[in-house]
């Protein structure tokens, strides 16, 4: 099977579709796309003018949790058993924090600190660093205060292999760590050990350094090290 995945992969949403197919050794293209630079037509694959868009001949289908849903689906692969439960409430509890991924992590993660510390270097802007520490200091902490009570003691967020649910809370946080930032370890303990062992494994190390190449390359330095993690 081969597919084309129309975005952006320094997007969230397009890191999480790219997790899978990857996972499952995929053949597939990946047709750049920004959001800030759209076809015109683009439109017409996805209504809502929003990435990623999967596309599989004529046929194409938006939206990352849609599309993940659809791999799992249609894809008997070892790498995707687990990945979302039989079992009706840890089914359940995956796509609740893949929701709260979406809908409550990107918009503080993905489009504040992500985007004034990176993006607008990209695109020639500033960093508006005094919305950032607002997000860092009293909108983000009570959602991070949230995952490490969800997390606790073990080692994924629901039952006891990686699901849906961590590649896409994951999937958020690698927009932190491009954005200079980590999770304090005194105060989020749980959490930072849990990222520091997704970040390590080799799908994530895969995609992170393919996207640190991007970033070096468009902004012309160095510009994190993951060597710490």
């Amino acid at each position: 099977m081969h597919w084309i995945l129309h975005g952006a992969p320094l997007s969230p949403f397009v890191r999480k579709v790219m997790y899978l197919l990857k996972a499952m050794d995929a053949e597939y293209k990946l047709k750049p796309v920004a959001p800030g630079a759209l076809p015109e037509d683009f439109i017409t694959i996805s209504p809502l003018n929003r990435i990623p868009v999967l596309q599989e001949d004529q046929w194409t289908q938006p939206d990352s949790s849609v599309i993940c849903q659809y791999l799992l689906e249609t894809n008997d692969h070892p790498a995707l058993t687990g990945l979302l439960p039989t079992d009706p409430r840890a089914r359940a509890r995956v796509r609740w924090l893949e929701k709260y991924a979406d809908y409550e992590l990107c918009p503080q993660v993905t489009f504040t600190i992500f985007r004034q510390r990176t993006l607008n270097l990209i695109n020639g802007k500033s960093c508006n660093e005094e919305v950032v520490q607002e997000c860092l200091l009293n909108k983000l902490p009570s959602m991070l205060d949230y995952l490490e009570q969800q997390l606790g003691e073990q080692a994924f967020f629901v039952g006891t292999q990686i699901t849906l649910a961590d590649i896409a809370i994951t999937s958020q946080m690698v927009s932190f760590l491009h954005a200079g930032e980590t999770i304090d370890e005194a105060r989020w303990p749980a959490l930072s050990a849990y990222f520091q062992r997704m970040y390590q494994t080799p799908i994530w190390q895969a995609l992170i350094a393919r996207e640190k190449i991007t970033l070096n390359k468009i902004l012309g330095a160095k510009h994190y090290d993951l060597s710490p993690l």
